[in-house]
């Protein structure tokens, strides 16, 4: 989001002016807004999320794998890959996005003007998540935060300039399950839009520093295909429109029209519904849509040889018993205990025999992922997102000169494709991307953007035994460049 943005956000909570005339119509592009009956179109038509979907262009809808691509589809919290075998798994991640250059965020053409007081290093996104799951449930949270500093903003309270900071954050909270094995597998969640602007010069606010802050909720769902032992796999995702209500923290009053000054605030804030499909094919010796095999499966028939294994010595033990009560005499108590003791021992024996056969079942299938299997693969992915139409709704720059620019006024299609591969096996994974963002205004035109991003495997380490001992990390980066905005991603997880 731009620092046009941001003050919007600061005129929302200055101190009411005078009433204006109620009802007004929104006029026509170029006109002055004299209503407060109209909308503001949030839709942010960049790729923001991790560094392999914005490497890939966003064209990600159909590749659902742990919270690298749960922002592009629920359906991600319960996909189950076959390089985990144990009944449980967690996925970690964090993603950093930096605008190098954001003249022209919203591509809405700059016909309005340009701020004076945007500063390159003011706009920045954090992209942290974690993913839960068991067999085939999950569950997770993802939190796309944007961070923004406009400075030499004058605070209406002490009417000093000052540094106004804004928080714009998305929490999606996201459950789903994997049907058939995980070849049919169904996500959802709510999402929760906080929106926060306050004057420090601390990146972290104190009690009551709020300038304004407005709550929205919405849902979300998704959907992703992958057969078994098939090199295609389909995704779909959607996203149904959310409002945001506002909640000022002056004496904004409200009559009819809700002004500040000279300026017209409007009703609410809304992001359109969208959301996209996808389809992706992977080309190469590397097995693709492999099925989630826990180490239960595996070595069921060693397992169950020791199942039987316990049942015939707790038989055993259970007629030793029988006979030393049928004896009787004054030492059966000390005869039974010897028994049980005896026994406890045994069955400690299968149970350390049960722990070898998973630990050797779980090296067999971590191996077979990381070590047997080929890693030559050409993986091609393609997406088609829409944004839906927003009535009565003008872009952020609009509101900030006052000046009407109508928004959402037709349904918006972006098509994506992506490349990936990973031509340094188990070191280094490259991908490439395009997509064309499209605008929300007449008074400019669609661009397109090109994405490039790299994976490097760079250590092995359990984190103080939190993780498996063969568990590697790698780091991350992607770039998206179009005209008028610059941008890098990098991010931290784990190698697979």
């Amino acid at each position: 989001m731009t620092s046009t943005c941001v003050r919007y956000f600061l005129l929302m909570a200055g101190i009411a002016g005078t009433p204006a005339l109620a009802l007004a119509q929104l006029g026509p592009d170029g006109s002055p807004i004299t209503t407060s009956d109209y909308t503001i179109d949030l839709t942010r038509g960049v790729v923001i999320s991790t560094s392999r979907v914005t490497g890939l262009a966003g064209a990600a809808t159909s590749l659902a794998e742990g919270v690298q691509g749960g922002l592009q589809n629920p359906a991600a919290v319960a996909w189950r890959g076959p390089q985990w075998p144990d009944w449980y798994d967690y996925w970690l991640a964090f993603s950093v996005t930096y605008p190098f250059q954001s003249g022209d965020f919203y591509n809405s053409g700059g016909v309005l003007g340009e701020s004076q007081n945007v500063e390159e290093d003011g706009l920045f996104f954090l992209i942290p998540g974690a993913y839960w799951q068991m067999w085939n449930f999950g569950i997770g949270l993802i939190i796309d935060a944007q961070f923004v500093t406009l400075k030499g903003v004058q605070n209406p309270t002490t009417m000093q300039p000052e540094q106004l900071r804004l928080r714009f954050t998305t929490f999606h909270i996201q459950a789903g399950y994997g049907f058939l094995d995980g070849q049919l597998v169904i996500g959802g969640g709510l999402r929760i839009l906080r929106e926060r602007a306050f004057f420090s010069d601390r990146l972290v606010k104190k009690k009551g520093e709020d300038a304004f802050d407005s709550l929205g909720l919405g849902g979300e769902v998704g959907i992703m295909i992958q057969p078994h032992d098939e090199r295609w796999r389909l995704g779909a995702s959607l996203y149904p429109q959310m409002g945001t209500g506002l909640r000022t923290r002056g004496a904004v009053q409200t009559d009819g029209d809700i002004t500040f000054g000279t300026f017209f605030l409007p009703r609410s804030t809304r992001l359109p519904t969208n959301g996209g499909v996808g389809f992706s094919y992977q080309f190469g010796p590397r097995p693709t849509n492999q099925p989630w095999i826990s180490v239960e499966k595996l070595a069921a028939p060693e397992l169950e040889r020791l199942e039987r294994r316990e049942r015939q010595v707790r038989e055993a033990e259970q007629r030793e018993l029988a006979a030393a009560r049928e004896r009787g005499g004054p030492r059966v108590d000390e005869c039974i205990r010897v028994i049980e003791e005896a026994y406890k021992r045994k069955y400690a024996q299968i149970k350390r025999w049960r722990k070898q056969v998973k630990s050797q079942a779980w090296e067999v299938i971590r191996n077979r992922y990381r070590n047997e299997w080929p890693r030559r693969y050409h993986l091609l992915t393609i997406d088609l997102w829409f944004t839906g139409r927003l009535p009565n709704a003008v872009g952020v720059e609009s509101f900030l000169f006052q000046t009407v620019q109508r928004s959402g006024e037709k349904v918006t299609v972006s098509p994506r494709i992506g490349y990936e591969s990973e031509p340094w096996p188990k070191r280094m994974k490259v991908r490439v991307g395009s997509y064309v963002e499209p605008t929300r205004f007449a008074t400019s035109a669609a661009r397109l953007h090109i994405t490039f991003g790299i994976d490097i495997n760079v250590l092995k380490w359990n984190v103080f035994g939190l993780w498996p001992d063969d568990y590697r990390w790698q780091i991350s980066t992607s770039f998206d460049i179009a005209a008028e905005y610059q941008a890098v991603s990098l991010g931290i997880g784990g190698w697979y």
